[in-house]
């Protein structure tokens, strides 16, 4: 793995075992336990295909996922946040915030200083990297069976999309929550496939969620 992903997953641990010990017996303890594991299964998971891939792992996989990060990746970053935020503004037309579920361990009371700062951190260290890990595993395991990269994605990505609508809203309007999270979705895999770093997934997915959590 490339050493800046390494880095930032040394980071994500130290941040995992923070959220798991200050949101426990509180609201948010199911849901950090949540991430945490789905955190560290799409880690192993990962790892297994990298170790016990086979042919399909050898003869090329439909994204490569760890460069390190480039100054060149920096517009890609910002406007992949702008673009998830347009179709969010464009689609749901404020029957709801966002189609994309933001966690804030904040609301449960979880801490008395700086709570902002908390779900910052909370959805840098912990939401991101746990979901777009997830995906990615998905995404590889699919396409390693069907070498189909419309289907490997697609599915992996609208089943992320229907669960996000389920924790943003419930409502007449949940299909079009639904296309819009698939939409920010398809987003975040171009980010992956373009800059060929897992990380910038995670950081475009963190900031963008730290957006919604300024406005």
């Amino acid at each position: 793995m490339a050493r800046d992903l390494l880095l930032y997953f040394a980071v994500t641990a130290l941040g995992v075992v923070h959220f798991v010990l200050k949101t426990k017996g509180t609201a948010m303890e199911s849901v950090t336990m949540a991430f945490a594991l789905m955190w560290v299964m799409s880690l192993a998971l990962l790892m297994m295909l990298r170790i016990y891939g086979g042919p399909s792992g050898q003869h090329g996989d439909v994204v490569d996922y760890d460069e390190n990060l480039e100054r060149e990746h920096l517009p890609i970053l910002l406007g992949s946040v702008a673009a998830i935020a347009v179709v969010n503004i464009l689609l749901i037309r404020g029957f709801a915030k966002t189609s994309i579920y933001v966690p804030r361990p904040s609301l449960s009371q979880v801490t008395t200083f700086a709570p902002i700062l908390d779900d910052v951190l909370y959805n840098l260290v912990l939401v991101a990297p746990a979901e777009e890990c997830i995906k990615l595993m998905a995404i590889l395991t699919i396409y390693r069976k069907t070498r189909n990269e419309i289907l490997s994605v697609a599915a992996p990505v609208g089943i992320w999309a229907v669960s996000h609508a389920y924790l943003a809203y419930l409502g007449a309007n949940m299909p079009i929550l639904v296309v819009s999270a698939f939409l920010g979705g398809i987003v975040l895999y171009l980010v992956l496939k373009y800059t060929k770093s897992l990380l910038n997934a995670i950081i475009a997915h963190g900031l963008y969620n730290i957006l919604v959590l300024f406005v």
